[in-house]
């Protein structure tokens, strides 16, 4: 029963995840924030990113598509996969049962037989859920957003760091504010953007041994709650740039950019994150447009220096937006080494989209994959 307790305990707690005084995760080429739909088209987005996007993908994209207003609003996120749903189903059936046991011995033994089927489940399928918030307003020269995005993962394994089972929670927390600014210079096919993003950032990475019962215990003690909650915290910086050739029916577009310029040092109470890491990235896109719809085809190569170690599948984002009359929007590309999908309505005040595409957590496809499932409400114009 305490192996069950502990996995719904961090299942609960996941939403107040920070740090914790163990190890931590290790933080990826990704930008702390992206745009759904922008992920459905396999998260290239250096020469073309979705509404305040914009401020993380490359905010030299700002000067670009016509008006001076781009976008002012909130959005929301859910994420989960699959076998996320099914094991909170177990775990709910579980204590129904538990509760309507009236005798004290079966009741042991129905809890007993629930906590191996349920640790059962999570070595076979791990857990991840998530969720995004943003509220933002984005102009041809400058945006402002107020971004958090947080990501629990929870998986088991038969042979642990130390050779005998364990299960493993990790997280990703990012929030924070972001401001970016960007112009376009004497030569108009030349715009330059810098966006500054002041962050509260943690990544835990808890490994508790599965015949550890001192450790599954902790997860009961309001000091683990209170650690969960520390974030690290400082001030870093993006800069973008982007070269834009319009044609009548087609566009060419080259982006370069830095994430974390000079390294983003991080302080506070958790033991980790301490920096992020300068990243270097560049992209190409080859547009393919009407007066009202348009076919955008783009490859991102991030962390060309290598600094994060991750292997070239991780790096190498590939993906095509489809836009028709402004209002309907359909993505797909490559990520991660799999496939991605993605679709957004326009209902003037109101954006629905939905996005599955498939996390990688080995060193190679189909070493430890997450196939997510991606739902978004944004409200604004």
């Amino acid at each position: 029963m305490a192996r069950s307790a502990a996995l719904l305990r961090l299942l609960l707690l996941a939403p107040l995840a920070g740090a914790a005084p163990a190890a931590f995760g290790v933080h990826t080429n990704q930008a702390v924030y992206e745009d759904p739909f922008d992920i459905g088209a396999g998260g290239a987005s250096l020469t073309r990113a979705s509404k305040d996007g914009r401020l993380f993908a490359n905010p030299a994209l700002m000067p670009h598509g016509g008006t001076f207003h781009k976008w002012l609003g909130t959005t929301t996120t859910i994420l989960t996969n699959k076998e996320s749903v099914d094991t909170a189903k177990q775990i709910f059936n579980n204590s129904k049962s538990k509760s309507s046991s009236t005798d004290a011995a079966a009741g042991a033994d129905a809890s007993a037989s629930q906590a191996s089927s349920l640790i059962d489940k999570v070595f076979k399928d791990p857990v991840r859920v998530g969720w995004g918030q943003t509220l933002s307003w984005v102009t041809n020269n400058f945006g402002l957003s107020v971004f958090s995005r947080f990501e629990a993962d929870i998986r088991a394994r038969a042979y642990g760091s130390t050779g005998v089972p364990e299960v493993q929670f990790q997280a990703e927390s990012y929030h924070g504010v972001a401001f970016g600014t960007a112009i376009r210079t004497p030569f108009r096919w030349l715009s330059l953007g810098i966006t500054a993003k002041y962050l509260y950032a943690s990544e835990p990475d808890i490994k508790v041994e599965v015949t550890d019962t001192d450790s599954v215990a902790k997860f009961a003690s309001p000091d683990f709650v209170q650690n969960l909650k520390s974030h690290n915290k400082g001030l870093g910086f993006d800069a973008g740039s982007l070269i834009f050739l319009q044609g009548s029916w087609v566009d060419f577009s080259l982006a370069a950019k830095l994430d974390d310029a000079g390294n983003t040092k991080l302080s506070g109470p958790a033991d980790s994150p301490k920096a992020f890491k300068q990243v270097e990235s560049a992209g190409l896109g080859l547009t393919f447009h009407t007066g009202a719809d348009a076919l955008h085809l783009a490859v991102d190569y991030r962390d060309i220096a290598g600094v994060y170690g991750e292997q070239l599948f991780k790096r190498v984002y590939a993906g095509a937006k489809l836009l028709l009359r402004t209002y309907v929007g359909v993505s797909a590309g490559y990520y991660n080494g799999y496939p991605s999908y993605g679709a957004e309505i326009d209902l003037i005040l109101l954006r629905l989209s939905a996005v599955a595409y498939t996390r990688e957590l080995g060193d190679h496809p189909g070493a430890d994959p997450r196939h997510i499932y991606m739902g978004t409400l944004s409200v604004g114009i």
